[in-house]
């Protein structure tokens, strides 16, 4: 098993930098990874002097004894996806759900659509495979609340900062039904793609 963050470097600089490094640091203390700092930033140095133009899709892993690897791949401009809705597994380790690890069982899919959008048994809805939900309604944006049930993503940690996003639940019937009724509309959200529009297969 390896932590790993996947950020967007867009000119030389990667946006929200500091809530990728509070998140793998976090991540790392709670499953008893060695984190070097200096070589983070090391890394993170590199490839800011090394990609001063263009947009890529920038991965950083990190192995449980402090080494660290990445990858570099270009980032396409899709920004509109579609989406269904899967039940989680009552039976997801927590440690996996909530902390971006290299094992992911339970975010694999079929991709009949580019996305799957998950809710737990008690028909909460929670995030999508790939990034967080934003909600539209009413002229406001609005995604579900952390209860250790998620993995809490940077953009969605910037918007709620920037309070540009508010916290609400949504339960699985009242969001198909608003759905049904285009009283809503949803977004992926993630540090790469930052806000892409998504249509939910129903």
């Amino acid at each position: 098993m390896q932590l790993f963050e996947t950020m967007r470097l867009e000119e030389g600089r990667f946006p929200r930098l500091p809530y990728h490094k509070k998140r793998i640091k976090r991540s790392a203390e709670q499953l008893e990874f060695n984190l070097d700092e200096a070589n983070w930033n090391q890394l993170i140095e590199m490839l800011m002097n090394d990609y001063p133009t263009g947009v890529y899709r920038i991965k950083i892993l990190l192995d449980q004894d402090g080494s660290l690897d990445y990858v570099v791949a270009a980032l396409s401009d899709k920004n509109k996806f579609t989406g269904k809705l899967v039940q989680l597994s009552d039976n997801v380790n927590k440690l996996e759900l909530i902390n971006k690890t290299t094992i992911r069982k339970h975010l694999s899919h079929n991709h009949h659509t580019d996305l799957v959008l998950l809710y737990d048994s008690n028909g909460k809805l929670l995030e999508f495979d790939i990034g967080n939900i934003m909600i539209k309604e009413d002229g406001y944006y609005y995604t579900p609340i952390y209860n250790e049930d998620f993995l809490r993503g940077c953009m969605r940690q910037s918007f709620i900062d920037e309070e540009k996003l508010s916290q609400k639940n949504y339960n699985i019937n009242d969001f198909k039904d608003k759905i049904l009724k285009k009283q809503i509309q949803v977004f992926l959200i993630n540090s790469l793609r930052e806000v892409a529009e998504v249509e939910i297969y129903l």
